[in-house]
């Protein structure tokens, strides 16, 4: 059972999350064993079970802000733990709230950041697990994070860039289909009155009547199936499994496909340019980034080349390799790889590729939407037409 508590430590500061335990008694003595003192203890009601499946994920915003405050607050002399608790007293997410209530209690024990953020895989990469380990063992956590936040915010910045590209398509699409169900719903039955032996109807008449017939017929189910689509969608999303079938599928649409190469070549070009200007190995800041990687054909290239960059082959070579850099990139590469300055390489290639990135966006938007628009009058303008010749078609039917 979840259980949300305010509680004061014996320094008399005030602590607020959630915590797990069998009932209610087990989680008091755990507050207790953790020094902290119970103000309030609620459990936390059934109905959460059903929100937490629209909003009960701790999501790129969440760690973004996260990442980014907990870097503000080092930077400002705060310790870790008592930087998570500030983080956590001020944030207004629940799901988050929840993580750093479980953080906070493992850190108070002894662990470290790391060990702690090791805990939560499915949130924290391998990536920034080593990033952190690094940044404790050299006393440079607060540029760690703040390059992880940095890392963050562009992904976030990528999310709603694409977003925004496809917000007017979307809507349009919307507003058509709701012009087309107010026709066959509102409209057609009202003209099917007019006929009384569909069967002399033209055959387009008579298609128009029955969809709308089944439409009204069938109205309640249809809705129904609707909510619960959009309900199984957004519960699917929640899965890594189906994001990354739809993220590999996607790829293969044109345009597409294309925004997501690119999108990967800056996810891992950045990768890169962080590990190694933290020290790490190239072998190990290779492994470490070809895991960051969402999609199985890259991320496949990606340890291939690692493979042979253990056999001893130089980098730009076995980068050629894969599919992720075009050839002026790798020449890029090869000469940072020379002169042994390839961290800065690597982010001179993530800049130019988010250049790269926002001109396919833009194209591929104004391509999009006059498509749209005529895909969308096309479909609501054919069947206004057919409406129309019905209509017309009345002096041929028998009244």
């Amino acid at each position: 059972m979840d259980f949300e508590y305010k509680a004061i430590d014996q320094q008399g500061e005030r602590h607020i999350g959630s915590i797990e335990a069998v009932d209610k008694l087990a989680a008091q003595k755990k507050l207790l064993t953790d020094g902290l003192q119970p103000i309030e203890l609620n459990e936390l009601s059934a109905n959460a079970g059903w929100r937490s499946i629209f909003s009960g994920t701790v999501g790129l915003n969440e760690l973004e802000f996260f990442t980014s405050q907990l870097a503000l607050l080092l930077e400002s002399g705060v310790r870790v733990d008592k930087g998570i608790d500030i983080i956590m007293q001020s944030n207004a997410q629940p799901a988050l709230t929840k993580l750093l209530s479980k953080m906070s209690a493992m850190l108070k024990k002894g662990n470290s950041l790391s060990e702690t953020f090791a805990e939560h895989p499915d949130l924290f990469s391998p990536l920034y697990i080593s990033l952190l380990k690094i940044g404790e063992s050299s006393g440079n956590l607060t540029e760690v994070l703040n390059r992880l936040s940095a890392d963050l915010k562009f992904q976030k910045e990528l999310r709603a860039q694409i977003s925004e590209a496809l917000t007017y398509p979307g809507v349009i699409m919307m507003v058509c289909l709701a012009a087309v169900y107010f026709v066959l719903t509102f409209i057609v039955p009202k003209m099917s009155g007019i006929f009384t032996d569909l069967s002399q109807a033209p055959w387009y008449t008579q298609v128009i009547i029955n969809v709308s017939s089944f439409f009204v017929e069938y109205e309640a189910l249809i809705l129904g199936g609707l909510a619960l689509g959009v309900f199984a969608l957004v519960y699917a999303f929640k899965q890594i499994a189906f994001r990354n079938w739809c993220y590999v599928n996607s790829a293969k649409l044109p345009g597409v496909g294309r925004i997501i190469l690119t999108a990967e070549r800056i996810r891992f070009s950045s990768s890169m340019a962080m590990m190694l200007e933290a020290g790490v190995p190239l072998d190990t800041t290779l492994e470490l980034t070809s895991a960051t990687l969402k999609h199985p054909d890259l991320k496949r290239d990606a340890k291939q080349a690692l493979a042979q960059l253990k056999t001893g082959k130089q980098l730009s070579f076995v980068l050629s390799k894969t599919q992720i850099f075009p050839k002026i990139f790798l020449a890029i590469i090869k000469v940072g790889e020379e002169t042994g300055n390839l961290p800065r390489v690597f982010n001179e290639v993530a800049n130019r590729s988010r250049v790269d990135l926002d001109a396919v966006i833009k194209k591929l938007t104004t391509i999009l939407e006059p498509l749209m628009l005529v895909f969308m009058g096309g479909f609501v303008g054919g069947i206004v037409i057919s409406m129309l010749m019905s209509m017309v078609s009345i002096n041929d039917v028998p009244f």
